[in-house]
């Protein structure tokens, strides 16, 4: 069920990536080591697309761009990721542009300068926050409509605001110590300003890829709560059980109702043929899965 799910998200024109740390028992050390969640996810509900959300997680004891790898399979189209390098390969392989479209975050650079604002005065972070902020007004405005409606609103209204942004960044970097904090938040903006104004050409396109850091929410709640995963293997069935649980609440449905009737179905023998039918999406009121 959990690698149909993953193949049906991979099969969308555009996809989420995020990645957390989980603890998990390392026997024989008397602690725990650092696993990994990594999660591939589709919502295109803010486009008004007719596809289901979904989340499949995937378990992996690193980090390293071989999981990034393993959790896309060769994928080929557009993917909303933070700034990772180990995304960035999936379009950058052998030192060309791969076939791997990638749209990068602006809620990762509004953190950086969200933390400068807070901790003391900053001048160019509060300015900063305030330009982004704008463009995320554009955004409410438009959520929900037409992926073609959208793309024209952003290159109308938005698009003046983000070159504006992009020459008050470089203005800005003349000025600082280039080691600041606050040249380091301008820099991250920079060194990922073609992925960023991705959103800018397809109605597609989110602004951040908030929709996978919420499906990531449950993890780290269940991290705190679960203490640890008992194995490289307990690791494995956690990320297949969440996959499930949390496609159903991105649809609505019961997560307890609905893997008891997958159970019950799977276990009575229902055909390899019919499996697209046991998704989460595809249980009724009528019936348990």
């Amino acid at each position: 069920m959990v690698r149909r799910l993953r193949e049906i998200v991979l099969a969308s024109a555009r996809v989420f990536a995020d990645e957390t740390v989980v603890p998990v028992l390392d026997p024989g050390r008397g602690r725990t080591k650092h696993g990994y969640f990594w999660a591939v996810a589709r919502d295109d509900r803010p486009w008004g697309g007719t596809d289901p959300p979904a989340v499949a997680y995937r378990y992996a004891p690193g980090r390293g761009t071989e999981h990034a790898r393993a959790l896309l399979g060769g994928y080929r189209s557009i993917l909303q990721c933070g700034g990772y390098a180990a995304y960035k390969s999936l379009a950058d392989p052998a030192g060309a542009r791969g076939p791997c479209v990638l749209a990068f975050c602006w809620s990762h650079v509004r953190r950086g300068f969200y933390d400068l604002a807070r901790t003391a005065a900053a001048p160019i972070a509060t300015e900063a926050l305030a330009r982004i902020a704008a463009l995320y007004r554009i955004e409410a405005d438009i959520h929900g409509q037409a992926a073609d409606a959208r793309r024209d609103a952003r290159q109308a209204r938005s698009r003046p605001l983000v070159a504006e942004l992009h020459a008050w960044f470089a203005a800005q970097m003349a000025k600082l110590p280039a080691r600041s904090p606050t040249a380091e938040a301008i820099r991250y903006a920079l060194n990922h300003w073609d992925g960023l104004c991705q959103f800018l050409d397809d109605g597609r396109i989110e602004i951040d890829n908030n929709s996978v850091e919420r499906a990531m929410r449950p993890i780290a709640l269940s991290r705190k709560n679960a203490l640890f995963a008992g194995s490289d293997e307990g690791g494995e069935n956690w990320a297949a059980v969440a996959s499930l649980i949390e496609t159903c609440k991105l649809n609505g449905v019961d997560p307890q109702r609905y893997l008891t009737g997958l159970l019950t179905r799977l276990v009575n023998g229902w055909p390899q043929a019919r499996i697209d039918a046991l998704m989460p999406w595809n249980c009724t009121a009528d019936t348990d899965a």
